[in-house]
């Protein structure tokens, strides 16, 4: 491999996505080699998971694209080296640019923290704009560079593993310069699964959840029938029957147990020696309910269960009312007024594992027209780290 090799990196809560570019003797870009790795959020997982995914997705793609084995520094000693300069000086370098958007770096102090590890880790300079490190958002954003005016700014809505909405703004300056042609304008939610994350993997779980106790209580007021309530469900799929059986439980009540289960359950061996802890206590209760996600998606979509299609609206009606917070009144003319955009003017931009799903897309675009918002451009990326992999090399040669 003769010319410059970029990378962009895409680092989310399920998984890390590396693709290497670069521009092939024709002069268009090109996508050379891709790597994988484990979950990189780096809110959730800390700096070492973190710093460990994006080595390990960058060593496979970059051993592909050479051809030949290679390693990067350890990360205990990109860590711990206090001259993190002579660190970088000593690793050849096969990278020309690199683009990490991750998931959880969120603050100025998260990126400063970052750049000068990830500069000896992938042994591009920081002083030249080739290293960029910002939100995962930002490479969602990638389609806004080609579209054509009136399209001024992009409002990117990621709906994964978490979620969130942030507003971008087209500008003159070059990215070759000290500036990028996009610049961050507002955001709104990416809080954590605790105080937020509407729409995400997370929230449609525990909403469906919910929506099925709501429904048990709504039952508790009727006279109870001679045979049990839950008779009926067992003759056919629907919502309740795929979570009870998705936990191996016999009534809504046990989904409790469920919910407020330690994270991690201590390991119970029957008299054969063999690990009967149940399945879904093995796990963290974060992934309890995102690991619900795609039963709530055949139950909505497939099943059309009401239950399933509710817990669904009021998830992505909390997505829903982030992306209007960024935007002025449909009324208004004007391309942005202060931080806020106009949706006539904007591009939305749809992007992580659940808008991967085209009736998930449509629900959304339906809690925003009840909302009062149509956005005459939606774009789903699918493959982020592609896009900005190609978008470096065409910026970079």
């Amino acid at each position: 491999m003769s010319g410059k090799l970029h990378i962009c990196i895409d680092c989310g809560g399920s998984k890390t996505s590396a693709v290497v570019s670069t521009v092939s003797r024709e002069g268009e870009s090109v996508v050379v080699a891709r790597g994988l790795a484990g979950p990189s959020n780096y809110k959730d997982n800390g700096i070492h998971t973190f710093l460990n995914a994006i080595r390990t997705a960058t060593q496979s793609a970059l051993s592909k694209a050479l051809g030949s084995s290679i390693e990067l520094p350890a990360i205990d000693e990109i860590i711990n080296k206090e001259n993190k300069a002579n660190l970088q000086s000593q690793e050849k370098s096969h990278l020309f640019s690199a683009w990490i958007g991750a998931s959880g770096v969120d603050a100025a102090q998260d990126i400063s923290t970052l750049e000068p590890l990830l500069s000896c880790l992938l042994g591009v300079p920081l002083e030249s704009q080739r290293l960029v490190v910002a939100n995962d958002s930002f490479i969602l954003c990638s389609p806004l560079l080609s579209c054509a005016k009136p399209i001024e700014n992009a409002i990117v809505a990621v709906a994964g593993t978490g979620s969130v909405v942030v507003s971008f703004q087209r500008n003159n300056k070059s990215l070759k310069s000290n500036s990028s042609s996009i610049m961050q304008l507002a955001r709104a939610g990416g809080w954590g699964y605790l105080l937020g994350d509407d729409g995400s993997g997370f929230f449609a779980g525990r909403e469906a959840i919910r929506e099925v106790l709501r429904e048990s209580n709504l039952e508790e007021l009727e006279d109870h029938p001679s045979v049990s309530p839950f008779v009926e469900y067992e003759k056919k799929e629907t919502l309740r029957s795929l979570l009870l059986d998705h936990f191996k439980l016999d009534s809504p009540d046990e989904l409790f147990s469920v919910v407020y289960a330690p994270d991690i359950g201590p390991t119970i061996s029957g008299g054969d020696g063999r690990n009967t802890t149940p399945e879904w206590a093995r796990v963290d209760r974060k992934q309890r309910f995102v690991s619900l996600a795609p039963l709530v998606f055949h139950a909505a979509f497939t099943l059309k269960d009401s239950t399933a299609l509710r817990a669904l609206r009021t998830s992505l009606g909390g997505l829903a009312a982030q992306i209007s917070s960024l935007c002025v009144g449909q009324d208004d003319s004007r391309s942005r007024v202060g931080k806020r955009v106009t949706a006539s003017t904007t591009v939305l931009c749809l992007g992580g594992s659940l808008f991967g799903v085209e009736d998930y897309r449509k629900l959304l675009l339906e809690e925003l027209q009840l909302l009062g918002y149509s956005f005459p451009h939606v774009v789903f990326v699918s493959d982020a780290a592609q896009e900005g992999a190609l978008g470096l090399a065409k910026l970079f040669g």
